[in-house]
């Protein structure tokens, strides 16, 4: 827990050489942890879970912007499918979407980390896809489509108010859609005019608009409100955006404010590349967390 809080203070802060080494710190620690439960056939408790989740989700936003502590024993520490308790196919308290997205998402980062499709959006390049690439990207497309409605279970709605379960439908939904903008921009290489990119970032947006603007469920996506606001070019939908993470910004979440400014960085900059591409062209890393 403590590697886990230090790692996230230091995302919240953008010190990315030292957020790195607590990752890699807390990966170590949380895969010998969880050897030895294994070895004494213990059961984990809730919070042995929600450290694994914790980490999965920071891991798991590292690995779509193509950074990572230990790539090669990445999936291996999640241990998501190995710890009972977790609540596969209803959206997660933690995380803000469903478990069974998160394969699918470090599928989607493998992908756009392709070499050749890391040049092709660095200078702009509309390529075809190899037939096993594109075959990979529609399969994958498919089943990110075939999650898009996921209720909360039985134990979140004993545990939480209903406006927040209702809320936490719609971040799964806007994670679903951010997924889809990820992989049509960093995959397929769609260009931000296209309407398959246009339909991704309003379906994003409707999610977001669905929330309450102070829902403590703000608070998880902000990795689906900076690659929508990165993308879209409507005033009013950037106006959204902005003012959803103000108010995230005003409870205190660093990660908000430094997101916030780097979306006023991306849009003065004019850029048509995918943030991601640019930001690391500016030497900069971010772990949307």
């Amino acid at each position: 827990m403590t590697a886990l809080t230090l790692c996230t203070n230091d995302i919240c802060n953008g010190n990315r050489d030292i957020w790195r080494a607590h990752l890699s710190g807390a990966t170590r620690l949380l895969a010998a942890f969880l050897d030895r439960q294994a070895e004494a056939s213990s059961v984990a408790d809730p919070f042995d879970l929600c450290l694994v989740k914790w980490f999965a989700t920071l891991d798991i936003m590292a690995n779509l912007t193509g950074i990572s502590a230990s790539p090669t024993d990445r999936e291996s520490c999640w241990y998501l499918d190995k710890i009972p308790g977790t609540q596969v196919g209803y959206v997660d308290d933690i995380s803000g979407y469903s478990l069974e997205l998160i394969p699918m998402m470090a599928q989607l980062g493998r992908l756009a980390g392709r070499q050749e499709l890391w040049t092709a959006a660095k200078y702009g390049v509309q390529s075809t896809l190899p037939g096993q690439l594109l075959e990979e990207a529609q399969e994958l497309e498919y089943m990110i489509r075939s999650i898009t409605d996921r209720t909360v279970s039985d134990f979140t709605l004993k545990n939480h108010n209903s406006p927040l379960t209702v809320d936490l439908q719609h971040t799964h939904r806007a994670f679903v859609h951010a997924s889809l903008l990820h992989l049509h921009r960093r995959v397929q290489l769609l260009p931000r005019d296209h309407s398959q990119v246009k339909e991704d970032i309003t379906n994003i947006v409707n999610a977001v608009m669905s929330i309450d603007p102070f829902s403590p469920a703000n608070i998880l996506i902000l990795w689906p409100m900076f690659s929508a606001g990165c993308e879209t070019s409507f005033v009013s939908e950037r106006d959204l955006i902005q003012n959803r993470m103000a108010n995230m910004q005003s409870l205190g979440l660093g990660n908000y404010t430094r997101a916030r400014d780097m979306l006023r960085i991306f849009w003065s900059s004019g850029s048509s590349k995918p943030w991601d591409i640019y930001f690391a062209e500016q030497g900069i890393q971010l772990v949307l967390f």
